[in-house]
């Protein structure tokens, strides 16, 4: 196959494709048979083969998308076959879209799904184009162009008219062949709901009734919109509306009741065809004050352990049984014991949290917790397979803003440094000056919640970096604190005569090394002779 080709062909639509194989050879000579997709071209007005003894050209006139594929010439003899394939496009307008489906038909709108053109023409779908027209009548008019999906919801069309619709798909040649869709009649193919299930009451009180309901097994082939509650007094013969507009929801709080009434209840579901039949009546209820004892507490957890207790959290019930919460009731039971231990004595417990002492290390406990009201004690919330055990935790401190930034003192006051710290196990505190531990007139005291460093007396050499390290089995931690001590200066170092004469002598020093935490302003330079004792100023 020539080199420029064998990548592959494209031809636009109309042309002639053509494909030249050379240096076809054997012994004894093969023959050639040119296919595609499987089937051997036959030579006809459209299709022409010239053949040499070596060489076979394939001609197509007239070249469609249809003649877009994999185009092979086969040569054989007695000892064997060989195949050679060429790729050809043919750059053409797209094929028909696949199938329309037609679904959602209501008295005035049609949703409409197809599938992309087996065939793109060589080039991308940009967009699709709809049409419809009346089964009455001939012409077609466009619904709309640029669509960009195979999704497109048809609108604003005749109430019990019958349409046809079609779809082409448009690529950069032009629009293509369409498909036809099915005629579709333009009714509301629904109806009205079926009845939802007995109402179940869930919560009575003197003057109203919480009722409860699911949806119907039959929606009517419409969503359902909401639902009506209707009620009517045992006695009674008339059902009244309790609602005067839908309800979204499936549980209604019906208000308004008489004390001491029994009353039954039915709901009616509604959709886009209307309000279907009602239910079947409730049981009878008599409207009273009713209590219940309340229901778990919410999210209860264990936030802490060590080796003997287990630290509980929890919130209050989501329902207090109509009567004020009055304490909580904490037990524990060991895994694998079949008994259950309460942890709080005497009156219950009023707030809501609670540390689980006395406990086994290493062992693993269920813990529940019970809501307790007038009427009893509620269904308890349970914390399951819990390990008791010290836990980790990193060292960490917290240094107020005063200590971040640097702590300036006066000379002869003392420094007082404390920092709050944590960590588990209680993490070791070291204090260091500089890269030495701190020692003499310094005093450090560590707890389990904080440590303090204090230096009585200080001087400017007590001025300096002070830096903390916390460590545990968990980690470490360091930070400093700058401290200032507002004092005279230290000595300037490095005093050396550079220059003498007979009547002058010059001299050099260096800064001091402490500047009592202000900035030097002058020196003062004073002298005595060798042989005297007093100094004398400069």
């Amino acid at each position: 196959i020539d080199p420029t080709i064998k990548e592959g062909l494209t031809v636009k639509a109309g042309d002639t494709i053509v494909i030249t194989a050379t240096s076809i050879l054997g012994k004894p000579p093969p023959t050639s048979v040119w296919s595609k997709g499987g089937k051997d071209f036959k030579v006809s007005e459209i299709v022409h083969i010239e053949k040499t003894p070596t060489s076979s050209t394939l001609s197509v006139k007239y070249a469609t998308r249809k003649d877009s594929g994999e185009y092979t010439i086969t040569a054989s003899n007695p000892f064997g076959t060989k195949e050679e394939s060429v790729r050809v496009k043919v750059l053409d307008v797209p094929g028909p879209p696949g199938p329309i489906e037609i679904s959602n038909v209501s008295s005035e709108k049609v949703t409409l799904n197809w599938t992309p053109p087996a065939e793109d023409g060589g080039s991308p779908i940009k967009s699709y184009t709809i049409e419809k027209r009346e089964t009455s009548r001939l012409l077609w008019t466009l619904v709309a162009e640029d669509v960009p999906s195979c999704r497109y919801v048809a609108s604003k069309l005749i109430q019990g008219n019958e349409y046809i619709f079609r779809v082409s798909a448009v690529n950069q040649y032009g629009i293509g062949e369409p498909v036809q869709a099915e005629p579709v009649k333009m009714v509301d193919s629904f109806g009205p709901p079926g009845p939802p299930t007995k109402p179940e009451v869930t919560n009575v009180t003197r003057n109203t009734v919480t009722i409860g309901w699911k949806r119907p097994a039959d929606d009517g082939g419409s969503e359902i919109t909401g639902y009506f509650v209707e009620r009517k007094e045992k006695k009674g013969l008339r059902w009244i509306r309790a609602t005067k507009k839908p309800i979204s929801d499936l549980r209604h709080k019906v208000t308004g009741l008489n004390e001491g009434i029994e009353y039954e209840f039915r709901v009616s579901a509604e959709n886009k065809a209307g309000i279907g039949p009602p239910s079947d009546p409730s049981q009878p209820v008599l409207t009273k004050d009713v209590a219940y004892v309340p229901g778990p507490p919410s999210n209860p957890r264990v936030v802490d352990t060590t080796k003997t207790t287990a630290s509980l959290t929890w919130g209050k019930p989501h329902y207090d049984g109509g009567l004020d919460i009055i304490g909580y009731i904490v037990e524990h039971r060991k895994k694998g014991d079949e008994n259950w231990i309460k942890d709080t004595t005497g009156t219950a417990l009023r707030i809501t949290e609670f540390v689980v002492a006395n406990l086994q290390s290493g062992e693993r406990y269920n813990f529940k917790i019970s809501a307790v009201n007038a009427e009893g004690v509620g269904e308890p919330a349970q914390v399951e397979d819990v390990e008791i055990k010290e836990r980790e935790m990193t060292p960490d401190f917290e240094l107020d803003a005063e200590l971040r930034r640097t702590l300036v003192v006066r000379a002869g006051v003392t420094i007082r440094i404390f920092v709050p710290i944590k960590g588990r196990p209680t993490p070791e505190v070291t204090w260091f000056k500089g890269d030495i531990p701190v020692r003499g007139r310094a005093t450090v005291e560590n707890t389990d919640s904080y440590t303090f460093l204090l230096i009585p007396d200080c001087t400017k050499y007590d001025a300096g970096k002070y830096t903390m390290c916390l460590e545990n089995v968990a980690g470490k931690k360091s930070g400093f604190v700058n401290v200032r001590v507002l004092d005279s200066p230290g000595p300037p170092i490095n005093l050396k005569a550079r220059e003498v004469t007979k009547d002058s002598v010059t001299i050099q020093w260096d800064m001091p090394m402490i500047d009592g935490g202000s900035r030097i302003t002058n020196y003062i330079v004073e002298k005595r002779e060798s042989t005297r004792k007093a100094y004398a100023t400069v």
